[in-house]
């Protein structure tokens, strides 16, 4: 079923469902069941520690996020690197060097 839809409300466009023509094999197949599976539970553990977790005295954060305590020296020269900005000069220096038409 093709519906328009409009993009930032400017001019509508088709959209399209992305099909593969390559047939699913076993192995994606369990391999999207585990995943799906995995997540399910672990969806379920979170929902039963939120709802009984207070009231069996376990109560704290069940998320854990990882902090360097030290700054890794490897990266103590790292720039972040702007990879919209340099493709924008990219194309601006492109477009300058081709011939025109």
């Amino acid at each position: 079923m093709n519906q328009m839809q409009s993009v930032n409300g400017k001019r509508p466009v088709q959209a399209t469902r992305f099909r593969d023509e390559r047939p699913q094999t076993a192995q994606q197949d369990e391999l999207i069941r585990f995943i799906y599976e995995s997540w399910h539970k672990v969806s379920r553990e979170v929902e039963h520690y939120s709802q009984n977790g207070a009231e069996n005295g376990k109560g704290g954060s069940l998320v854990y996020y990882y902090c360097d305590n030290e700054p890794n020296p490897v990266l103590k020269d790292f720039q972040p690197f702007d990879l919209e900005d340099w493709c924008r000069k990219r194309l601006v220096t492109t477009n300058r060097n081709q011939p025109s038409s």
